[in-house]
């Protein structure tokens, strides 16, 4: 956790961690620290700009824990009691130490009974961002059929030569 930015977020992921920090207990624990690391050291982009094989909340994760594979899990900001066994909370360790990696990147953590665990991100099996994107992208495919810039050319009307009749004198007759 040397590096400058170490981690990837989109906004709305930043705000559960600051709410996560915010109801933290006040003596430190790992898990504190890790989230206050998170939340110093991160990147944040808005939902449209985060790269594709970042892991978001929602998104679908294969990941390994000290080399042994484990999931596909999804990471959910629920409470880890009684999530289903496909799931991960970003409460727990290895849901935060998960939340803003990349494909291929590490991170090491203190795990269940205090004992280093070194996480590793396989594969992004289902990222909700790039879901939305892909389907925006889909759309607009659909709709064009001219790509063309549209441009509405300003230009001022003809004027009209010379005045039509008009059998009315105005005000000036009276």
């Amino acid at each position: 956790m040397s590096r400058e930015a170490f981690c990837q977020l989109t906004a709305g992921d930043a705000n559960v961690l600051m709410s996560l920090l915010e109801s933290a207990n006040a003596r430190p624990s790992a898990f504190s620290t890790l989230l206050r690391e998170k939340l110093n050291h991160s990147n944040v982009f808005f939902r449209e700009d985060i790269p594709g094989d970042v892991v978001t909340l929602d998104t679908q994760v294969l990941y390994t824990i000290n080399g042994a594979v484990a999931g596909p899990h999804v990471l959910l900001r629920d409470p880890a009691d009684g999530l289903p066994d496909a799931a991960i909370s970003v409460r727990t360790m290895r849901g935060l130490a998960l939340l803003g990696l990349g494909v291929g990147e590490s991170i090491e953590i203190l795990g269940e009974g205090a004992e280093p665990e070194a996480l590793t991100v396989q594969s992004i099996i289902f990222q909700p961002e790039a879901d939305a994107r892909s389907k925006q992208r889909q759309g607009d495919q659909v709709e064009l059929v001219d790509h063309a810039p549209q441009v509405i050319n300003f230009r001022p009307r003809p004027r009209q030569i010379g005045t039509p009749y008009d059998d009315d004198p105005g005000p000036s007759a009276a």
